[in-house]
């Protein structure tokens, strides 16, 4: 019987955005079929697909079932992709009730619903924070008595840090659970009425972006954030960060200690053939706590040409390659701090916009990418995935790359002018 792959997409995978997710694709000689809910088959997505069956809605399991079942009777499904956040969990079902390899129901829970997550690795004794599941202020209260404030109130299955806040006093916990609207569509699609509440934990916050194949960590890398993602969403701080070679993570204790942590809750929630993007914190005093992993690219935009820079991994030619177990690590890197900064914007109709000869003055400059254009309408920033655009730059020093990112950032910031 013929192999085939399966793809699920509710982006457009013919725009630059979307095509780098499927480029790999044509590396492999399988059929290829696209299961989209935003468009049909053309010339743009024969590129890289035999077929397209474009669907009202990606999260309709029982009319996913009836096209894959359909699929599998004529082909050998080798390989189901559902990349994207969103798609995890309806990916790691079809996988387990028609019997195709990758992550499956039970493993995507466990990398989808926080508290899964978090109670799997409690089972291990490993260091996360203190967590209970609310429907009401009552219920929070109750919690915040238990284990002190500050604590953490979010989606049970959120992504993007949206909705996502650090609550002081009971009056926080009763205006949080009074003004709960969830506005992103994405997150409306999966999300229930239950919220996590988490033990707050005070330290800065990292990411580890890994390749897991046949059960081993086979790449991983460690960034750290310029500032932590709950005050990038609630406070407006810039969206940052910079990863650390690989001399340089292997001989920074923090770093190191992240490193090996990770592999522990990648074992322990049984993640496997996939990607990862897990997030983690470093104390005062030097301990390192988990925070949550996704089976996914982390910020598809800016984090992974930072990895691609400075360990010249391609997280999306991973992502296709792992499912299929043909994953293989390069050998060289380069000794060099790459980081990442997302470009701010204001409320209001844009009037005037930085351009690239704006920050000449400023050397290692990898990319400059501003997605805004005068006229457009902007509102205030409430998650970690709203931007202006981004950029990417390079440096053989931490703290001169740190102060770089900083004036690209303020620099476009008091450059963009905005009318009412």
């Amino acid at each position: 019987m013929e192999q085939a792959i399966v793809y699920l997409s509710d982006i457009p995978i013919s725009n630059r955005s979307g095509t780098r997710w499927v480029q790999k694709l044509n590396d492999y000689n399988y059929k290829k079929l696209l299961i989209s809910s935003v468009e049909e088959f053309d010339d743009q997505v024969g590129n890289y697909f035999d077929s397209c069956i474009r669907v009202k809605d990606i999260l309709d399991f029982e009319n996913l079932s009836e096209i894959i079942a359909d699929v599998k009777s004529k082909y050998e499904i080798v390989a189901l992709y559902a990349p994207k956040e969103n798609l995890i969990e309806i990916g790691g079902d079809l996988r387990s009730k028609f019997g195709i390899p990758g992550i499956q129901k039970n493993q995507a829970l466990a990398v989808r619903d926080k508290w899964i997550m978090k109670e799997m690795l409690h089972q291990r004794e490993l260091n996360t924070s203190k967590n209970a599941i609310a429907v009401s202020e009552n219920e929070a209260i109750l919690f915040a008595k238990k284990v002190g404030f500050p604590i953490v109130a979010k989606p049970l299955n959120g992504f993007a840090t949206l909705n996502t806040q650090k609550l002081l006093s009971n009056k926080d916990i009763s205006e949080y659970f009074s003004n709960l609207v969830i506005e992103n569509e994405l997150l409306l699609a999966i999300s229930d009425n239950r919220i996590l509440l988490e033990s707050f934990i005070d330290g800065e916050e990292y990411h580890c972006d890994c390749v897991v194949q046949n059960g081993q960590v086979v790449f991983s890398s460690v960034s750290k954030y310029l500032y932590n993602c709950m005050d990038i969403a609630t406070k407006g701080s810039p969206p940052a960060s910079i990863i650390f070679p690989k001399a340089e993570s292997e001989k920074n204790v923090a770093t190191r200690k992240i490193s090996e942590l990770n592999e522990k809750v990648i074992s322990a929630l049984g993640i496997n053939n996939t990607v990862t993007h897990g997030e983690y914190f470093v104390t005062k005093d030097g301990n390192v706590y988990f925070g949550e992993i996704g089976a996914r690219i982390g910020g598809a935009d800016v984090m992974p040409p930072i990895i691609k820079n400075t360990f010249n991994v391609d997280m999306f030619e991973a992502m296709i390659d792992v499912e299929l177990q043909k994953f293989v690590s390069p050998k060289q890197s380069k000794d060099i701090f790459t980081g990442m900064i997302c470009l701010p914007q204001k409320s209001g109709e844009i009037a005037a916009l930085a351009t690239l000869k704006d920050f000449k003055d400023i050397d290692g400059i990898i990319t400059f990418e501003v997605q805004r254009s005068i006229g457009d309408r902007l509102l205030d920033v409430k998650d970690t995935m709203t931007r202006s655009g981004f950029a990417i730059i390079e440096d053989v020093n931490y703290d001169s790359l740190r102060e770089k990112l900083l004036t690209v950032y303020h620099r476009f910031f008091d450059l963009m002018v905005v009318e009412e």
